[in-house]
């Protein structure tokens, strides 16, 4: 018994990053959210508590714009794996947060290598 419900749905930035993070940690290769140290200048692997440090969601004229910073296995296809990441996170922010217009961008901070 499902029908429609008249209204708007407003979802926070917080939130899509949150769904973001959980989408990009279910592609193949990516092996998790990085942030960038700014004393040390690397890159940081972070916890899967802590995803959203690793995102950054705005919203300006209708479009939300995803940016992923990603640590990736050494050796996929990073053509693939940006494709991947991009329609799986476009993907669930559509059927979740019903969100038609967003951009996102991959940022490949860092390679591990495969354990």
């Amino acid at each position: 018994m499902s029908g429609v419900v008249p209204g708007t749905l407003r979802v926070s930035n917080d939130c899509i990053a949150d769904l973001a993070g959980y989408a990009a940690l279910e592609c193949y290769g990516v092996v998790g959210m990085a942030v960038i140290d700014e004393q040390a200048g690397v890159a940081r692997l972070l916890p899967s508590a802590r995803l959203r440090k690793g995102i950054d969601v705005a919203a300006a004229n209708g479009r939300v714009s995803v940016d992923l910073h990603v640590i990736v296995e050494q050796g996929v296809n990073m053509a693939a794996l940006v494709d991947n990441l991009t329609s799986s996170v476009k993907f669930l922010l559509k059927q979740i947060a019903e969100l038609e217009s967003v951009d996102v961008r991959v940022h490949i901070e860092g390679l591990r290598n495969a354990r």
